[in-house]
């Protein structure tokens, strides 16, 4: 019961383009019936990853996949298992772009939407919507079918609290994966949806010139308390010629907050040349489980 060279060229080949997977239905089409996929996994030179979905070890790239790449492997074993119609959507769409905000991947469920009229059985450590996505909201990334980045954003919204949100909309504007423009378009192309009202105001506190979740987070506690930067990355004249750009900035002080330690020392003297009495902040992501704290540091260094 051995594979004729040309079934194992054609299944190498179609594994090796789907991240070391195949279906149970692509098998049957390259000649290969149940009881050599049986003798196959006896072997242990395929393995079940979803029910008709198949690990050819031969084509795995990677012994050791990244968390990157275990996500991509994972989503299109699901969309082997729901069929052509499946598209990764949510969360998982918004790591697949590369978003910042999430916390890293551990290997949970995928989120995945299929068509209304799918019914195929829900496979395990997937979670599957059936809500409409339009051909024009469909994209492709690294060979799978995803949500482009504003429908991504519209349905994350709706399952993520206010900070995360708004830290996927910044990353989405930085990266260009977005514009302002379409970005303010999609509140009202979720008022029917559960979650799109109260939702509805996040979109307008985005803003293109953040850099990372931790100052996302770090403005937007600061805001809530009233003590809001009176700008992002500030460009302050310093002596000897050339600018800095100062990533949270308040003038009366004046004081800078720079989470992600984005100034170089030599950058930080030149700050407080050009501006005497200059308080500098140094926040991290601990500061954000005591947001009174962090906002008392702030109005203190203000006074």
């Amino acid at each position: 019961m051995r594979l004729h060279p040309r079934e194992i060229r054609e299944v190498l080949n179609t594994a090796s383009r789907q991240y070391g997977l195949i279906s149970h239905r692509q098998a049957r089409h390259f000649g290969i019936d149940d009881n050599r996929i049986h003798l196959l996994l006896r072997r242990r030179e395929w393995g079940r990853l979803l029910p008709d979905v198949y690990t050819v070890r031969a084509a795995c790239a990677e012994r050791t996949p990244s968390a990157v790449a275990r996500l991509r492997r994972a989503v299109k074993a699901a969309q082997l298992a729901l069929g052509p119609g499946a598209v990764a959507s949510g969360p998982t769409a918004a790591r697949l772009w590369g978003l910042e905000g999430l916390p890293a991947w551990n290997g949970g469920a995928v989120h995945m939407t299929v068509p209304a009229s799918c019914r195929r059985a829900r496979p395990p450590g997937v979670r599957v919507g059936t809500w409409y996505i339009g051909r024009h909201e469909l994209a492709c990334r690294e060979g799978l079918r995803v949500t482009d980045p504003a429908r991504t954003l519209r349905d994350t919204v709706l399952c993520v609290d206010r900070d995360t949100a708004v830290s996927l909309m910044d990353s989405a504007l930085a990266q260009g994966l977005i514009t302002g423009r379409r970005l303010f378009e999609q509140p009202g192309l979720n008022e029917a949806r559960a979650g799109g009202a109260a939702s509805e105001r996040w979109w307008w506190l985005a803003d293109p010139r953040a850099r990372s979740p931790l100052e996302t987070r770090i403005r937007l506690v600061c805001a809530d308390a009233g003590v809001s930067p009176d700008d992002l990355y500030h460009p302050v004249p310093v002596p000897g010629g050339g600018t800095v750009h100062a990533p949270l900035w308040w003038e009366r002080g004046p004081v800078v907050a720079d989470p992600d330690r984005r100034l170089s020392p030599g950058q930080e003297r030149a700050l407080r040349r050009a501006r005497p009495g200059l308080r500098l902040l140094r926040f991290t992501g601990d500061d954000l489980a005591r947001p009174r704290h962090l906002v008392a540091e702030v109005a203190e260094a203000l006074r």
